[in-house]
């Protein structure tokens, strides 16, 4: 029993043994020969300024000298020279009771195609349909049309209507809004006169008083002029209804600092981002690059794109975006010059080493931005370790 002690106490004594002169000689090499690895992430950089300035477009105020006038118009719909802009009446009784027409035949006309679709309509599609009303509402209410926003609150109301009653239900209500027309229509008419567009273009409900702002003002603009352009006040015409933009062209005039505006000597065109306005990044002509002056320079940008989204900006802040580039972002002590002089990384690839060609495009301190057709984002590239060289086993 003495000699079993002895012999398992001295097998306890290897092992311990065994185990400190393992870790001495981990210990050793992790300290002479260290071996880490980072993964390689994508890298994206956009080199932009901050500026403010003002919009222009083609535009020409609506008026009338009535003072109970109905549009005919929504937010954004085309009208073409000639063609009906509003319907102006001569008291405001006149004006509500033909609203109201409107809004009983439009519902009518609702009402009676879904009762007509009741057979074949499911319920599922009934409520998608009413689902899609409510977001067009929410968009509409978001981008300030209200005009549209109150045609479709209506047809939601009648599509809801529609949906949790009887067919029954749907005729009484029919035959409801019909007598009410009837009524409204033995009034005396009382509709005085038409509203014309006198060009073609782009109704906006939105007038602020710089309508007659173009290009022709802002074509050769100093920096001293457009700064003085962007200080003054304009007010709301009296009897505006609203205004047509003409053309396919809208403009961008900003005051830039004479260092970065240089970057654009001649530039053809630069990106552009306008914030909640209109969220994507919009590739603008540059129309006119001023003189320096104090500092500053002018820039005038051109767009015959989305005209439809912006009819109502002025005053705006954006960002250009004069340069931008991807990449790799790879860490500062995971670059390595070959025999060649040529910029490498040491990549483990299952249990080797193997070396990919880069090239350095920025140098961000702690790391570089690279680009290389050989080295992909989640490679693993060896940042400490010694003696390193294409096919080393290492792991």
């Amino acid at each position: 029993m003495r000699n079993s002690n002895l012999t398992l106490k001295l097998a306890c004594y290897l092992i311990v043994a065994a185990l400190l002169v393992w870790l001495g000689i981990y210990a050793y090499q992790a300290l002479n020969d260290p071996y880490r690895t980072a993964p390689v992430t994508g890298l994206s950089i956009r080199d932009s300024v901050d500026v403010r300035g003002i919009v222009a477009r083609e535009e020409q105020v609506l008026y009338s000298v009535y003072s109970s006038v109905r549009v005919k118009l929504s937010e954004g719909t085309r009208v073409s020279a000639g063609g009906v802009v509003a319907e102006a009446y001569d008291s405001e009784e006149a004006l509500l009771r033909a609203v109201r027409l409107a809004e009983l035949r439009a519902e009518a006309e609702e009402l009676t195609a879904l009762l007509g679709a009741a057979g074949t309509e499911t319920s599922q599609q009934a409520d998608s349909e009413i689902q899609s009303g409510i977001r067009r509402l929410r968009q509409s209410v978001f981008e300030g049309d209200f005009g549209a926003a109150e045609t479709i609150s209506q047809t939601l109301q009648t599509q809801v209507f529609a949906a949790f009653s009887k067919p029954a239900e749907v005729q009484i209500r029919l035959r409801e809004i019909s007598e009410e027309v009837h009524r409204l229509e033995q009034g005396p008419a009382a509709r005085s006169d038409d509203i014309y567009a006198p060009v073609s273009g782009l109704y906006s409900a939105s007038v602020d008083g710089w309508e007659e702002l173009g290009y022709s003002r802002l074509k050769e603009i100093s920096p001293s002029e457009l700064r003085s352009l962007l200080s003054e006040e304009h007010g709301v015409p009296d009897w505006s209804l609203g205004k047509l933009v003409s053309g396919s062209k809208w403009y961008f005039a900003a005051l830039l600092d004479d260092a970065d505006a240089v970057r654009l000597d001649g530039a053809e065109r630069v990106d552009v981002r306008f914030g909640r306005y209109y969220g994507e990044q919009l590739t603008m002509k540059v129309e006119w690059l001023s003189p320096e002056e104090d500092g500053r320079r002018a820039v005038l940008l051109s767009s015959g794109e989305h005209l439809g989204d912006v009819m109502t900006m002025r005053f705006q802040d954006a960002e250009l975006v004069l340069a931008e580039a991807s990449g790799l972002r790879i860490p500062r002590q995971g670059l390595h010059v070959d025999d060649q002089g040529r910029a490498c990384v040491y990549v483990q690839t299952a249990l080797l080493v193997e070396k990919k060609l880069v090239k350095v495009e920025r140098d961000f301190g702690d790391y570089y931005m690279v680009t290389s057709d050989t080295l992909r984002p989640g490679d693993q590239v060896i940042v400490s370790a010694k003696n390193l060289y294409e096919g080393k086993v290492v792991g």
